[in-house]
């Protein structure tokens, strides 16, 4: 019997028929031998979608009412947070609960996976274990499973919560080698030794092709297009970006190749994929993440990773090493600093290193998949607002379909706004608040928001205070968690997609805004009315006014990648 289906029958067999939660990550495996809830049902174990807040004190009120045990599902990262505020309050009452939760496995120490609960990220089991020193159980080995429930049946019948950590490849496989990640000697180059880097830099270039990856931190330097579009001047690398990276990226780079891995074009997919020992990879301040790497390392004959951040995110002992396949060195500066060095370095003496052809206009192989009738064609909205944003605008990506969609449809960075996705905790909703901190720190900026219809079961209880911000929030209705819906479809193909808990109900999403004093408008499938609201946008001296646009999304329109699909 599958590990997770071992789970469920125990569980049934204690009496818990109802789980309550958020789909997605680690816990996708074990949702699908639930059913999904219906109100006129009764003896059969059931899931009920429901935000990770209010979910973790759902089984409070069930105990409360019937004395009996129900159980709360989320994935790790922020979800487990939002969760455990139930938790807390399940053991100060004294009152039996089960909280499921997954675990990053040891497969991924050091590669930065997405809601990182390894001790490089939230060290999640640890912050449990001093919640509930007695009760959090991992399950991690199929030899001892019977008998860790069997002890976690022991704490809810003294009345205590339990928290079950699904660590999913523990399950399944016998025993875990973890592999050293250390297996190269590598070189450090800091502020004082620069030359000694340039020399070292230009020599290993010689004859070889020079892939530089852009990262957050580069662009968090005032002039950080400036650079990247000088260095490619002189070198002629193929440049490719992160999500947050692209914003160090000038739109009309010639040897801009698109985004990587996550919503990635598929010209920098390919190129990536194709890195032998003929490249050279220059990291200009990019962290290793799932949604950046996919857990994959670099089969180049060398990497330069510069960055300035000590002890960033990402890094293993304060080095990329780990990611490597083959020569290694960190330089520790200024990135500025050092890439002005090299521009003044090649102005002086040019690089011997082969140039890369300029990037074909269209970063993508296929043509984009069209949505059905009576939906909104994302990818004609999309390319219509990357030719409208206004200069100087600000973007935020919630956890919907936008943040793996936008890019791939746009394919390059925009020199009018500049677009952030806050991805590595993966937590929904969570945007919201980075879209009001963004206006209120520039009130002279335009600040648009994406998010999605399970998003903003998130935050829309905080709209009414943020009424007059003149915020604009394009809501993505499709009526589902959408990253999970289309993901599942391939990852369990053969599970009946009841079972996936992915549906949403449609709300008034309209009414709810304007209630919170907000402007509200639906956006017609054919985007007739388009012009006239990013139009009414844009007049001037009139009191600002956040408005919600609400848009009907087709769900089965497939656009940006996701290749963490392989992982789970």
């Amino acid at each position: 019997m599958d590990s997770n289906q071992l789970i469920v029958n125990t569980l049934e067999s204690w009496g818990i028929s109802l789980y309550t939660g958020v789909t997605g990550g680690g816990v996708i495996h074990f949702l699908k031998y639930l059913n999904p809830y219906k109100r006129d049902s009764f003896n059969t174990t059931e899931f009920l979608t429901f935000g990770e807040y209010s979910a973790g004190f759902v089984p409070l009120g069930y105990y409360l009412s019937t004395g009996k045990i129900a159980a709360t599902v989320a994935t790790t990262g922020a979800a487990t947070k939002l969760i455990s505020c139930g938790l807390s309050d399940a053991k100060l009452h004294d009152i039996p609960a089960v909280y499921i939760v997954p675990v990053s496995g040891n497969s991924t120490v050091g590669f930065s996976p997405l809601q990182d609960s390894t001790h490089y990220g939230s060290n999640i089991v640890e912050q449990l274990k001093a919640k509930l020193p007695d009760s959090v159980f991992i399950l991690n080995n199929q030899a001892t499973l019977k008998e860790t429930l069997v002890q976690a049946k022991k704490q809810l019948d003294r009345f205590k919560p339990v928290v079950l950590v699904l660590d999913n490849e523990g399950l399944n496989i016998i025993s875990t080698v973890c592999k050293s990640p250390y297996p190269n000697q590598s070189n450090v180059f800091k502020n004082t030794n620069l030359d000694s880097f340039i020399t070292s830099f230009k020599e290993t270039i010689k004859g070889k092709r020079l892939v530089l990856l852009v990262g957050e931190e580069m662009a968090r330097y005032p002039d950080a297009i400036h650079y990247t579009s000088e260095l490619s001047k002189l070198l002629c690398p193929a440049v490719i970006w992160s999500i947050n990276g692209a914003n160090a990226v000038n739109r009309d780079n010639p040897y801009g190749y698109g985004y990587v891995s996550f919503g990635g074009n598929d010209k920098a997919l390919s190129l990536i994929n194709a890195l032998d020992e003929n490249d050279v990879l220059m990291i200009l301040g990019a962290c290793p993440d799932e949604y950046t790497v996919n857990f994959n390392k670099f089969p180049v004959a060398h990497t330069f990773f510069i960055g300035n951040i000590p002890d960033a995110y990402g890094l293993v002992d304060n080095s990329l090493e780990h990611i490597i396949e083959s020569k290694y060195d960190h330089v520790y500066a200024p990135l500025d600093l050092v890439i002005q060095k090299i521009i003044d370095a090649a102005h002086l003496l040019p690089f011997e290193n082969l140039p890369f052809e300029s990037a074909p206009k269209d970063l993508n192989n296929l043509p984009f998949a069209f949505a059905r009738d009576n939906y909104v064609d994302m990818v004609t909205l999309y390319q219509k607002l990357d030719n409208w944003w206004p200069a100087r605008s600000i973007g935020i990506d919630d956890v919907c379909q936008a943040y793996k969609d936008r890019q791939y449809v746009t394919q390059r960075p925009n020199n009018n706004i500049q677009f952030y996705s806050l991805y590595r905790g993966s937590a929904m909703g969570g945007a919201f608040g980075v879209a009001v901190g963004a206006k209120l720190a520039s009130p002279d900026r335009s600040v648009f928001l994406f998010t999605g219809d399970g998003c903003f079961r998130l935050f829309s209880g905080s709209m009414g205070e943020v009424h007059d911000l003149g915020l604009v929030l394009f809501l993505l209705n499709n009526e589902t968690l959408g990253i999970v819906e289309q993901g599942l479809g391939k990852i369990m193909p053969d599970v009946d997609n009841e079972r996936y808990h992915a549906r949403l109900k449609s709300l008034d999403y309209c009414s709810i805004a304007r209630a919170c004093g907000w402007n509200a408008e639906i956006l017609n499938t054919d985007l007739s009315n388009l012009d006239d609201l990013l139009d009414s946008m844009m007049i001037k001296n009139k009191p600002p006014q956040s408005l919600l646009i609400e848009i009907t999304v087709d769900s089965l329109q497939l656009l940006g990648s996701n290749p963490r699909l392989k992982n789970l």
